[in-house]
Parts: structure tokens; sequence; C-alpha cells
């Protein structure tokens, strides 16, 4: 009853707040919605029979509209590289159902990917000023807090920790990826956070890393792993100090979490390679499929459409590797997102996807230059988070299929948003690591323009609009 309560609460709330104060408590009406999911909960009977989602996307899209002579002027949404390629991915999608092998997944795959792409803009949109990047990426760290509280209270079965998050996030890899997000994503607000405020971001980097732990997935530690090194190399060089003592605390607090069946799951991660009948028979069976989606892109150059690994691993894999259902059908699902494009999208998906990861690395290289401009270090650390971020889904997408993860799209929206307050922003040359507090008129805004920043906090949600 009080879940039920307190989740109907803080989305009318939100709602309100959204439409009369700012438009980011859309955006966490939207999160709440994403990572709570109501029809998921056994509360749920107790809620209005809504489409919560759909309903906190209108929120946030019209207050946005509502907003919009207060919001600071950003260019287009579409005029970044992120957003061309995506749209273009989102094209081509729509004209493959003219020969999808599975129309009816190939239809609601491409809605759906239409769907990311407006989360991609309300995130963009958002974002106009330094404090509410903070905001955003607060918000997702909150979200995956939430995650992890419910994946203790599940627990592990047979080894496993599935159906804990709603639709896309109710299995052990996808849960473990965005845990690991997460990780990265409360690393950069501890290091842009002053005061009692970074203590409350500690507490949630441990309990979203034990959630972590407790999903149990090699993909996900992969990518945690090329995250922190991406945050390593982008960080601001005024916050060397607290990163590194960050590491150090992980590095011991790491005894505490990290259990013996975690350990035994990563020791497996070689076995993707590994032809002995000893070896982890799930790291084995992901090389099977991928040799198997060498031959499908090769038959199908312009793609199968939306799930077509599943219609054709029927034919091109070994009944041994594949997934058995209680009717009586079989199928195996791709597991890498570099090998879905070049299966199911094809080859102009595999082009475009490649590019996307290629102006990820660009992206890298502008913060990295951010440095040596003197832009503002908490501008610089929290653009290097959303690239950190970025690198865990795309490097846990190695081995699953992160193609319709949602909160890729957020990062991205997120980052493009840094890199334009980084070129915006006047440079700053602290002298100490010190999280670096808001001149009296607020920061200067994109496009140059200037004026009084919104109340906020360093981490929640925004109290106030720019005027």
């Amino acid at each position: 009853m009080f879940a039920a309560l307190a989740f109907l609460v803080f989305c009318v709330a939100c709602a309100v707040l959204a439409l009369t104060r700012h438009p980011v408590y859309g955006l966490y009406f939207y999160y709440a919605t994403f990572y709570v999911h109501p029809p998921s909960r056994w509360w749920n009977y107790m809620l209005p029979d809504l489409r919560w989602s759909l309903l906190s996307a209108v929120v946030a899209v019209l207050a946005v509209t509502f907003h919009r002579g207060r919001l600071v002027p950003k260019p287009p949404g579409l005029a970044s590289g992120p957003a061309i390629l995506l749209v273009m991915y989102a094209a081509w999608m729509w004209i493959q159902n003219l020969w999808a092998l599975d129309p009816v997944e190939h239809l609601e795959g491409s809605t759906k990917f239409v769907k990311y792409l407006i989360a991609f803009w309300l995130v963009y949109r958002v974002v106009d000023s330094k404090e509410n990047l903070r905001v955003v990426l607060f918000g997702h760290a909150a979200g995956c807090l939430i995650l992890a509280v419910l994946a203790q209270l599940t627990g592990r079965s047979d080894g496993r920790l599935d159906g804990v998050g709603g639709p896309g996030l109710d299995e052990a890899n996808t849960l473990a990826m965005y845990l690991a997000t997460g990780v990265v994503t409360m690393l950069g607000l501890f290091m842009t956070s002053i005061g009692w405020r970074r203590w409350v971001c500690l507490a949630m980097l441990v309990i979203i890393a034990n959630g972590f732990v407790l999903a149990n997935s090699r993909g996900a530690f992969l990518g945690l792993g090329a995250g922190v090194v991406v945050l390593l190399l982008c960080k601001a060089r005024a916050h060397r100090r607290a990163f590194w003592t960050l590491m150090l605390v992980g590095a011991l607090g790491a005894s505490a979490i990290v259990d013996a069946t975690f350990v035994a799951r990563m020791d497996t991660i070689g076995d993707v390679a590994s032809t002995s009948e000893d070896a982890d028979v799930s790291a084995r069976s992901r090389m099977a499929i991928y040799e198997a989606q060498l031959r499908m892109a090769a038959d199908y150059p312009l793609g199968t459409g939306f799930r077509g690994t599943v219609v054709l691993s029927r034919t091109y894999l070994d009944r041994r590797w594949l997934s058995w259902e209680q009717d009586g059908s079989a199928g195996r699902s791709s597991h890498s997102t570099v090998m879905t494009t070049l299966v199911e999208q094809g080859w102009p998906g595999f082009v475009m996807f490649v590019c996307l990861l290629g102006w990820i690395v660009l992206a890298i290289l502008r913060v990295r230059r951010m440095t040596s401009r003197g832009v503002n270090p908490q501008v610089i650390t929290l653009a290097a988070t959303c690239c950190a971020s970025l690198s865990v889904v795309m490097v846990a997408g190695i081995g699953t299929d992160y193609l319709m993860a949602e909160v890729q799209f957020w990062l991205f929206g997120a980052l493009v948003s840094a890199l334009q307050l980084g070129a915006a922003l006047p440079a700053t040359r602290p002298k100490t690591g010190a999280a670096m507090p808001l001149p009296p008129g607020g920061d200067s805004s994109l496009g140059g323009a200037t004026g009084p920043a919104p109340s906020v906090a360093p981490v929640g949600p925004v109290s106030g609009s720019r005027r």
C-alpha cells in the first residue's frame, strides 16, 4: 500500500511541477515509470489502469513545449551526429518492413526505436546547463538504485538474477548493464559534488555496485571496466584526487560485496573461444551464434528485420544451441549488438552503427581536449561520465544485444548537450580539485545567452526554470 501511494504521489507531483516549474520533472516522471514499472509490481492493482510510460512521455513533451520560451536556445536536436545517425537507422528500419522475416516483431521494433528517439530529444532539450546535466544523470542513477534494492530483495536463483525490472530489464545481463552505467554515473557525480551530497553519492554507489555483483554478468563486467578506463582518461585533472580515492575505497570494499558465485562466473569469460566440453556452455554458445550470424549476413545483405536472428537460428544453428519453449518452438536471439545490426539491419545498418561508434571515439577525444582549453572541470567530468557510461553499453554489447537498450539514447542526448556546454561555457582554471560553485548570476548558457540559473541542488530535481 505504501509503495503504491508513494509512486502515485511522486508521479502526480512530477507532472504538476513539470507543467508549472521545469520540464526536468517530466523526465523524472518518465524515469519513475521506466525503473519502477508499475505493471511488474505486486501492488499494481491499487493504481489506476493507465499506460504509465506513455502518460509520462506526453507530460514531458508538453512540459518542454510549455517552457520552450524559458529554456536556453539550443541547436536543433537533429543537428548532432548521433541524432542524424539514429534517425537514419530508424528510417531504414521502417523501410525494412517491406521484407522483414517477422513482420509483427519488426513493426514493434521500428515503433520502439522511434519512441527512443523522442526520449533522446527530451534529454537533449532539458539539459541546457551544467546543473541540469547533473540532475538528469542523477535521475538515471536513482533509477539504478531502485533496481539495485529490488535485486537485493529478490536474490539470485541458481546463480542468476532474472525478473527484477520491467520489460527490457527482466533478465540478468541487461539489468547488470544498467547497474554498471549507474556505477559509472555515481563515480562522476561523486567527483563533481561537495559536502553531504558527496556522501549521498558514495552511499548510492555502494548499493548499486552490490546489485551489479548480484546480477552476475560477464559482459557487463567488461563494460564496467571499459567505463572506468574511459572515465580515468577523460575526467578533469582537478578531480584526480577524488577519482583515485574512490578507486582505493572500491578496491577495499570489493572484498565485502564480491562473492564466490560472482568470481566463478567471471572466470568463464575466456570460455567464449574454448572448444573444450568442460567450458561454460553459455559462453561457448555465443561463438556458435556469431558464426551462424556471419552466414546469415552473407545470405541477407539488406537485413532480415528486427528479431530475424531468431527466425533464421532454427536453420543456421545446431539444435543444442537453441532455446526451447514449452509449446515446442525453438530459436536463439542475437547475443551481440554489432552482429544484430549486421544481420537484422544488414550492411546499411552495420555501417550506421560503426559510424555511431566512431562518433563516440571522437567525443572522447573532444572531452580530453577540454582540459587543455581550460573548460570548467565539472563540465569536463560530467561529459566524461556520459562517455564512460556509453562505453559500458557498447562494450557490454559485445556479448549481449543492446540495440534497443533505452539508456544509450538518454546518454547520447546528455553527451551531445555536455559537448555543447563545454564549447559554450567560459574557461575556468581552478587551483583545487573541489567542485566549482555556481557564480551569482548562474552558468553561461548555450549559445552565449546568460540569465539567472534555476534554483537547483547539485543532485536532485530542478526547482526552478530559466526566465
